[in-house]
């Protein structure tokens, strides 16, 4: 059964289905004009969506280190901008990398990265980060040791880089 955000809520779910939620506002960020979707004081921001994204995911980032000059961190922002009640993050894929780079570039929102899924981070898991998820078979997390490795079996690579299997 598929749940909105607001029954989650009323039918008490929030304290179990944390990934069900985000998934949800994911959902409704990747239908989004903006790519975004504020739910209270949480933003989910859609991972890679159109060719500019495609672009702005192998010229600008992880590498490069120019996360805050691509199009979806800039969309990202605008509604960072508009939205002051905003605490929370939530991202897949290409958006995982704009919400550490919104955290980064705002440090007196005090912004929390609530869940990421997927992240293309470079991160050898000195440190095991509670806030990030990756499928065993992600290839684009496949770098990011630091997250927290969820087997589901999903073996396909594109599957395995989804969001929406974690409930």
């Amino acid at each position: 059964m598929k749940y909105n955000i607001k029954q989650v809520k009323s039918i008490g779910l929030q304290n179990n289905n944390f990934h069900l939620r985000n998934k949800i506002g994911l959902d409704k960020a990747y239908k989004a004009k903006s790519g975004t979707h504020v739910e209270d004081d949480v933003m989910y921001i859609a991972g890679t969506r159109n060719k500019q994204d495609w672009y702005d995911d192998f010229t600008k980032l992880p590498f490069w280190g120019q996360t805050s000059k691509a199009h979806r961190y800039k969309s990202a922002e605008q509604v960072l901008k508009e939205n002051p009640q905003i605490k929370s993050l939530v991202g897949h894929s290409l958006s995982s990398s704009v919400s550490a780079e919104l955290q980064k570039q705002y440090p007196n929102r005090q912004l929390n990265l609530k869940a990421l899924y997927g992240s293309p981070f470079v991160d050898f898991g000195f440190q095991k980060h509670e806030n990030r998820y990756r499928h065993k078979f992600d290839p684009v997390s496949v770098l990011d040791r630091g997250s927290q490795v969820v087997d589901l079996g999903l073996v396909n690579p594109l599957v395995a880089h989804g969001y929406d299997k974690y409930e």
